[in-house]
């Protein structure tokens, strides 16, 4: 059944499956695969705090699992996010995963504002697209 799965190595911010997006935004889209993966940076919008909504769709109803992740672009390592999307053979649809609750930045009064993000398929590409609040 396909399912979104917290990865052991999060920390500070909270990960979880989602039915869709807040955001008004069209958002970022390309694909994704094994040999494709794709890395960026997610910006929140003016007087928002941070919350990263990543839409993946797999159409071709083959086994496949993608990882996402967010992570402090600003060196201070104080947030780490992963969570994995899979499919089961003959499954198709997509699944949505989201990044929120990011701590404030070093000065512990500024909401983060930003930070990187990585996809990578564990088989064939996906469509991905990725919104922020």
């Amino acid at each position: 059944m396909s399912a979104v799965s917290v990865g052991p190595n999060t920390f500070n911010v909270t990960v979880k499956q989602v039915s869709g997006t807040n955001s008004s935004g069209l958002g970022s889209a390309f694909n994704v695969g094994s040999l494709a993966p794709v890395t960026g940076t997610a910006l929140s919008s003016p007087g928002e705090l941070l919350t990263v909504d990543i839409k993946v769709e797999n159409p071709r109803g083959e086994a496949n699992s993608v990882t996402a992740t967010v992570s402090d672009q600003s060196g201070s390592n104080a947030f780490f996010g992963e969570g994995t999307l899979h499919w089961d053979e003959g499954e198709t649809g997509e699944l949505w995963i989201q990044f929120t609750d990011f701590p404030p930045q070093a000065d512990q009064v500024t909401p983060t504002g930003s930070c990187e993000y990585a996809l990578i398929s564990s088989g064939a590409d996906v469509a991905v697209r990725v919104f922020t609040v």
